[in-house]
């Protein structure tokens, strides 16, 4: 755990992220070992862990979570999931996943045949017409004869 606090420089979302089967519950007892390990002087002190363990930085961070959480329930839900998401086992989360990633997709390949049917990006080039060919071929035969002279 303190090896997470040294390679994340002190940032609790770090420590959170990178220890396995760890969750916003286990913060408090994460903040706890550090301070513990600071005073003792086992590892130094970050200037990011003294923000991230403010009182307004934990709100923030539990609100987020919490957000987070409803989002994934909202979503297990409407694609027909009786259990809450942190409930569900891996055969159910990889067809979660699945399916938002195919939604991802979906959305990807519309926006593609909106764009196709409107002519495509604004940016596209539009093709010269003989005139202009023309003049830009003879400025590059111009340039041609004047460097082999």
């Amino acid at each position: 755990m303190l090896a997470a606090y040294e390679e994340g420089e002190g940032s609790v979302e770090f420590i959170i992220e990178n220890i396995m089967a760890c969750d916003m519950d286990d913060e408090p007892r994460f903040i706890e070992i550090v301070n513990k390990a600071l005073k003792e002087g086992k590892v130094e002190s970050y200037p990011r862990w003294k923000k991230d363990t403010s009182d307004k930085a934990i709100k923030a961070r539990r609100k987020a979570a919490e957000k987070e959480a409803k989002e994934a329930e909202e979503m297990s839900k409407e694609l027909g999931y009786k259990k809450p998401v942190n409930k569900m086992d891996e055969g159910e989360l990889g067809k979660l996943i699945q399916k938002r990633a195919q939604g991802r997709m979906n959305s990807l390949l519309d926006k593609l045949e909106a764009d196709a049917r409107n002519g495509g990006k604004k940016g596209k080039r539009k093709e010269p017409t003989d005139e202009e060919f023309e003049k830009a071929r003879a400025r590059v035969e111009s340039r041609k004869s004047k460097k082999q002279k």
